[in-house]
């Protein structure tokens, strides 16, 4: 059988590739298909801050979620500023931006990927296998527009520079600016990478060609990395404290269960292939594949050990499956395509059917592991935050309430869209199940029904938006939920 010319190949390979994209971008967007607002709490906290920050002009920015109080340190103020800067240049509505942002952050992920493994003839596979990554209100993933999904980007290109370009001045130029961008854009990321890159290094060290050049590219990379975690210290101390006195007492992390069958959400297929893509790796023993192999299952090993131990990092745990899923999908596409070159050469004296045969398997392998991922996409949970009724409300109190009523007190997870929706300032907005000091005072407030007028002019708070009876004479009722505070003072 004559193979395909060079430029018919390409051109195959071309639409392929922007059928994977289109994939990805569908992939994404299934949560979003019949609801028109931001899905998740975490949503609904970058959309307040981001729109904070681009109507203040500066940082720090009056923080949306506590009082107006000065966001001192932003650890994510990247991501923040990006979004901020999208919608100013394209014109879109922040719920525009939060509905399709996510599909194409996903396809630049997926496309990132294919150029990790095209010139090894992987590309497609491992493109193909990062639209199946899951998204999950526990474990957040890239449905959400939220920074660990722009984070995960930074994985296919940073695993690039380290096979390709490491100890060249061009590549630890690269490096350094990818890490040093993460540093505001997603610090969990940054942690994950950095040891990713650590492990590429020690792999990296032992080889026989220009030894002296490695230890010294090698040092001086580490060097680059110690210089971005002192300003880490410098410019965010207290987070860097609170994650470190966490990660070291097991008291300390908040009192979620852990999180089960995780690689099944991710698909058996897939899974077998990673699994399959591993033995193969191993047997070949390249440097940076096995360095790849290394990361990826001492992710899994933490993953294990977290939810017996409780020692490191509660956000690595919570978010670590999504760092594992992508290093899996190139592996995994190794292991897609040498089945394809088995079965060429199991028929190698009859090119059409070893071609047929090869089509036929990784066509099944890939169907049904899309039609699983296309099923339990669709029948994940996730939880709408607003509705039509409680969004027009807020739109009311955007356009119709005084500027002078500044402040508002809602259910601490009501306060997230009151906040973001009509750019007043939440007093606090918590998550269950552990509330700091004003979420349990706002909780109590709103459920004895709002009775303490001294307690809310001492907090600065004149708007109270509850479902609940409210019993105070003070707060006048002027829509459904919503209430003002009018004393003698503001009458007068």
């Amino acid at each position: 059988m004559v193979p395909l010319p060079k430029r018919q190949y390409r051109v195959i390979e071309g639409l392929l590739l922007v059928m994977v994209l289109l994939l990805a971008f569908f992939m994404a967007s299934i949560p979003h298909f019949n609801y028109l607002y931001p899905l998740h709490i975490d949503e609904f906290w970058h959309y307040g801050d981001a729109q904070s920050l681009i109507e203040t002009g500066r940082i720090p920015y009056p923080d949306p979620f506590n009082a107006g109080e000065p966001y001192v340190p932003d650890v994510e103020v990247g991501f923040h500023l990006l979004l901020g800067v999208i919608r100013l240049v394209t014109g879109l509505s922040w719920l525009t931006l939060f509905r399709f942002l996510p599909g194409v952050i996903l396809a630049l992920l997926a496309f990132q990927a294919y150029a990790l493994g095209r010139g090894r003839g992987f590309g497609l596979g491992a493109a193909f296998l990062i639209c199946l990554i899951p998204t999950t209100i526990r474990l957040l993933g890239p449905a959400f527009l939220v920074p660990i999904s722009l984070g995960l980007m930074y994985l296919p290109l940073i695993i690039f520079i380290l096979h390709r370009l490491v100890f060249t001045a061009r590549g630890v130029a690269i490096l350094f600016l990818l890490l040093f961008t993460l540093l505001f854009l997603h610090p969990p990321t940054l942690a994950v990478v950095s040891v990713i890159t650590v492990i590429h290094l020690l792999f990296f060290l032992p080889g026989k060609e220009n030894l002296r050049l490695r230890w010294k590219m090698s040092a001086f990379i580490f060097g680059l990395m110690v210089l971005i975690y002192t300003f880490l210290i410098f410019w965010a101390p207290s987070a860097l404290y609170f994650v470190v006195s966490e990660a070291l007492d097991p008291e300390l992390h908040m009192p979620m269960p852990a999180m089960e069958n995780m690689a099944l959400k991710y698909g058996i297929v897939p899974l077998a292939l990673f699994l399959l893509g591993v033995g193969i790796l191993f047997y070949r023993r390249n440097r940076g594949d096995l360095a790849v192999i290394t990361s990826a299952f001492g992710l899994l090993v933490f993953q294990q050990l977290y939810p017996h131990l409780y020692i490191g990092p509660d956000i690595i745990y919570e978010r670590g499956w999504l760092y594992i899923f992508v290093l899996m999908a190139p592996i995994g596409a190794i292991a897609l395509k040498t089945i394809w070159e088995w079965l060429r050469r199991a028929w190698q004296h009859r090119p059409e059917m070893a071609r047929v045969a090869a089509c036929a398997v990784t066509g099944v392998l890939v169907a049904v592991s899309l039609f699983f991922s296309i099923r339990n996409g669709l029948s994940e949970y996730y939880y709408h935050v607003v509705d039509d009724e409680m969004y027009r409300e807020f739109l009311w109190i955007k356009e119709y309430v005084p500027p002078q009523h500044r402040i508002g007190i809602a259910d601490t997870h009501e306060a997230w869209p009151l906040a973001a929706i009509t750019q007043k300032y939440a007093y606090t907005a918590e998550v269950a199940p552990r509330f700091h000091a004003k979420g349990r005072a706002a909780v109590e407030f709103l459920k004895n029904g709002a009775q303490s007028t001294p307690w809310l002019i001492a907090s600065g708070i004149s708007l109270v938006y509850s479902h609940e009876e409210v019993i105070n004479d003070d707060l006048i009722k002027i829509n459904k939920d919503l209430y003002l505070l009018v004393t003698e003072r503001q009458q007068r």
